[in-house]
């Protein structure tokens, strides 16, 4: 399976004006997916207009979402997936909160409501759960009980299945969060001297030499996998055009097979 974790940056930001203006990086975003050829598309920040523009450019892919809210359809953590080649298993969506079938529901601190969105695949090589999430950027405790959710959800599927995590988990992989994953057996698909490379960059480029205090050095972008072990070939995906960047985060790429 060839996967992109992509935190594409919410489209109604009133301060994203000239190149940062979703209608104006747009194309940029696009062009960086689409030549990585993936097979599944995770998005995070996916906002109506935007989940539009993906369904109108990506023809030959379904897609999935949950609704943040009850009240109105949000299509956060949108999964697009290849049509033909993958087919849909099943679905859920659940809230990272204290009482996870409340939609709108938040916990622990958090600035935003924040979920999870699952896809149970057919493809060539058998089932695939792919789980795409978005961790809080304010609360470590609301980081560490995602972590602690997310492994109690996957612990209740078969341990043969291979399931994928992807995200933007908002912390380096020396937070506590993501020590709870690794030891309840996700492994991390991307090469371990590009651990620490930032992927959040303010739409600068990998000229940002910000600090994110709490949240830790920069990684905040995954793709994990646990059910087998993978080769460690995740990238991160620098592509720009000038000024113009496809998001905030640079996005991930990885090709999930066996080590």
């Amino acid at each position: 399976m060839k996967i992109m974790t992509c935190n594409i940056r919410f489209s109604s930001m009133g301060h994203d004006t000239g190149p940062r203006f979703w209608k104006n990086r747009r194309e940029c975003c696009f062009s960086a997916i689409e030549k990585c050829d993936p097979d599944v598309i995770c998005l995070q920040e996916c906002h109506n207009d935007q989940l539009a523009d993906f369904k109108a450019r990506f023809v030959g892919f379904d897609w999935v979402h949950g609704n943040s809210f009850a009240s109105v359809q949000y299509p956060e953590n949108a999964v697009f997936y290849r049509r033909g080649l993958y087919e849909n298993c099943g679905v859920g969506a659940w809230q990272l909160s204290e009482t996870p079938h409340i939609p709108g529901s938040t916990s622990w601190g958090t600035e935003c409501v924040r979920m999870v969105n699952w896809v149970l695949l057919q493809g060539p090589r058998g089932l695939v759960r792919v789980v795409n999430t978005h961790f809080d950027h304010i609360s470590q405790l609301a980081r560490d009980n995602a972590a602690r959710m997310i492994n109690e959800d996957a612990a209740a599927w078969d341990p043969a299945l291979v399931q994928i995590l992807t995200g933007d988990l908002n912390c380096d992989p020396e937070n506590t969060a993501m020590k709870a994953l690794v030891s309840a057996g996700w492994v991390d698909t991307m090469p371990e001297d590009e651990t620490f490379r930032p992927t959040f960059h303010e739409f600068i480029g990998t000229a940002w030499q910000g600090d994110l205090g709490i949240c830790g050095k920069g990684r905040m972008d995954y793709v994990y996998v646990r059910g087998v072990t993978p080769r460690r070939n995740a990238r991160i995906v620098y592509d720009h055009d000038g000024d113009v960047y496809p998001s905030d985060h640079f996005f991930v790429f990885a090709e999930i097979e066996e080590a």
